[in-house]
């Protein structure tokens, strides 16, 4: 206690603050009670001095009680108005803060749709119509310069929606794809405005003006885009549609020449396009010049059947990659098939299987999702592997690339089946053509036929060669009736049909006729070879059938055919180890090509080996399940081995 009361009076580290003073004084005045209590008891006047006191406390304390209780409704009401002005401050912070959020939100959300619209125009490489320029007594009439840019447009959609392109709008250097809309000047400031300011300030679009104006004979329309040098078009105020449509195509060449070729293309407008397609190759940006040689080379192939043309500009493709390089080697396909180079043909083929099956840039979808099947398809047709052609033409007849186009996988796919020797399916699909036979068929299409011709093979596979070669004729006859309308219908003919007609005359018994008709086609041609091989082989010209199979496998060592037409002759001929060794080489080629393993087989028949017969003929039943012959063959040979 001494402590404390010394430390307190020199204010040292146990002093108590001053509010605990109140408390200190009520501890003495019970202490002095206390005191006066305990003296009272031995003097009077004590006693009554304490009464007084204790008296005086008693007051005290009511009049303590008292002013509490009055005081208390006080101290509550200020309680509570402190609790609701916290309430007030605290709503206040709630509603600033949900305020600055608002604003936060307000100013993110203005910010992502500026960032937005700066993109738009960044990345805009629409067409944009201007109103033309038009003399106040046209406009009068109905001509006004909204009505001219708006029939302007019209004219540009329709071209546009006319060609037909394997590559995507965004591929082309100038492109606008299908934004293409007529601008007609506003006032005031609008967002409209505003993103047409950043549209000029910042975009790519390409903006068409023009005028009409009076001459002394009539009008003059004008159109122009960017800095191309104008074209102006004349005539009377009532050819103002035709005069139009000119404008029109002459922004379309500027703009687009090489869409303009195809659209010029697909309206029999061959010279004109080749005009504008070697203008492009030659002098046009470095990204367009590829694709250009490529059309080029299309329109050497199919319009001009200049092939040799065809395969230099097709080939400048190559240099390049992605779809560049698949279209190249589409082209060089058909170049190489036209001319009866089947070796360079599977040359470009296979790595076009193999790249097709993965989408590249500069394509569109539908073109992906066709060719990834289409050229494997054509490998396996071109390999001799028949029944999964078979199967995968039928696939493709259902790809965007074909759906409502034409009925070329249709006719490819029956053909493979015939050429498998299941002449039954292939008449059921052929069916489905209206009409059915090849002659109608290439009218369909014939640049890109290739190997289909259905009627032809369905009587081959049954064994009717006279209405094979009837076949045959009737569509020679039509390609030489279109050779003027389509150049390459000359060199399809030279290397495709007459060798065919050639060899269905032989297996019909007509030798001569079949000598005299092969002689006109040309020796680089890889199935006219082939085919001078069998007819020597049917006139029993032993030497002169090996050097014409020689001459075909030299040309096309990659191939089956020869070697398994080459197996057949050593066969008639009585080398069965001969014909064995070709028939061999021919399944190294094309382990699923069905004639190679029946050929073998009856070759080991002959030589009394019928166990390995059967086990040759079960593997080409594999790949060829409804060859009637073939089942004959093992029949018989399960009949020797028994």
């Amino acid at each position: 206690m001494a402590e404390g009361l010394i430390g307190g009076m020199l204010g040292g580290e146990d002093e108590k603050p001053e509010v605990e003073a109140p408390e200190a004084l009520a501890s003495a005045e019970a202490f002095a009670a206390a005191v006066a209590a305990r003296l009272s008891a031995s003097d009077p006047e004590v006693a009554r001095e304490t009464a007084a006191f204790l008296k005086q406390q008693t007051q005290l304390l009511h009049t303590q009680n008292r002013h509490l209780e009055e005081e208390h409704p006080a101290r509550l009401h200020y309680l509570r108005g402190q609790a609701r002005e916290v309430d007030i401050r605290r709503f206040g912070l709630r509603l600033r803060l949900a305020f600055q959020i608002f604003l936060v939100l307000l100013a993110t959300a203005i910010g992502i749709f500026a960032l937005v619209m700066v993109r738009d125009a960044i990345t805009d490489h629409g067409l944009v119509v201007e109103a033309f320029s038009v003399p106040p007594d046209i406009a009068r009439d109905g001509l006004t310069g909204e009505v001219v840019a708006t029939r302007f447009l019209d004219k540009l959609q329709a071209m546009q929606a006319a060609t037909e392109s394997d590559r995507p709008a965004d591929s082309y250097q100038n492109n606008w794809g299908s934004d293409i809309k007529v601008e007609i000047p506003e006032t005031g400031l609008d967002l409209h405005m505003v993103g047409k300011y950043l549209r000029d300030r910042f975009g790519h679009s390409n903006h068409i003006t023009g005028e009409v104006i009076r001459t002394p004979t009539g009008i003059a329309v004008t159109a122009r885009i960017g800095e191309a040098p104008p074209t102006t078009f004349t005539g009377s105020e009532s050819d103002f549609d035709e005069l139009a449509d000119k404008a029109a195509e002459a922004v379309y060449r500027t703009s687009q020449p090489y869409r303009f070729t195809q659209y010029l293309t697909e309206h029999n407008r061959n010279t004109e396009a080749f005009a504008v397609i070697t203008d492009l190759a030659v002098n046009g940006a470095a990204t367009e010049r590829g694709w250009a040689n490529i059309e080029w080379g299309m329109l050497d192939w199919y319009v001009s059947g200049d092939l040799d043309s065809a395969r230099k500009h097709c080939s400048k493709g190559l240099a390049y990659s992605g779809a560049l390089v698949e279209s190249a080697e589409i082209c060089l396909v058909g170049a190489e098939v036209w001319t009866g180079h089947d070796e360079k043909a599977l040359e470009y083929s296979r790595p076009l299987a193999i790249t097709a099956q993965k989408y590249v840039p500069g394509t569109t979808d539908e073109f992906f999702e066709g060719n990834k099947i289409i050229s494997v398809a054509w490998l396996e047709t071109l390999m001799g592997d028949n029944q999964k052609s078979a199967q995968d033409w039928t696939i493709a007849e259902s790809t965007p690339f074909y759906l409502g186009t034409d009925k070329l996988a249709t006719a490819l796919a029956a053909t493979a089946y015939a050429m498998n020797h299941d002449p039954h399916t292939a008449r059921s699909i052929a069916n489905t053509l209206a009409p059915s036979d090849d002659a109608s068929f290439m009218q369909l299409d014939s640049t890109n036929a290739f190997y289909a011709l259905p009627t032809y093979w369905i009587a081959a596979a049954n064994g009717d060669w006279t209405a094979a070669a009837a076949d045959a004729q009737t569509v020679d006859a039509w390609l030489e009736m279109h050779a003027t309308q389509n150049k390459v219908f000359a060199p399809m003919r030279d290397v495709w049909i007459q060798p065919l007609q050639a060899l269905a005359m032989a297996r019909s018994g007509d030798l001569a006729g079949a000598a005299k008709r092969i002689a006109t086609t040309p020796q680089d041609c890889y199935l006219c070879i082939r085919v001078r091989g069998q007819i020597a082989a049917g006139s029993h010209d032993w030497p002169a059938a090996e050097r014409w199979f020689a001459g075909a496998v030299r040309q096309a060592p990659s191939l089956p055919f020869a070697y398994s037409e080459w197996g057949e002759m050593r066969l008639a001929r009585g080398d069965l180890d001969g014909a064995i060794g070709k028939f061999e080489t021919a399944h190294r080629r094309t382990a699923h090509f069905a004639d190679a393993l029946k050929g073998w087989g009856d070759a080991l028949v002959r030589q009394g080996h019928a166990k390995k017969a059967l086990a040759k003929y079960d593997e080409a039943l594999h790949y060829a399940p409804n060859w009637k012959e073939l089942k004959e063959a093992r029949a018989a040979a399960a009949k020797v081995r028994s």
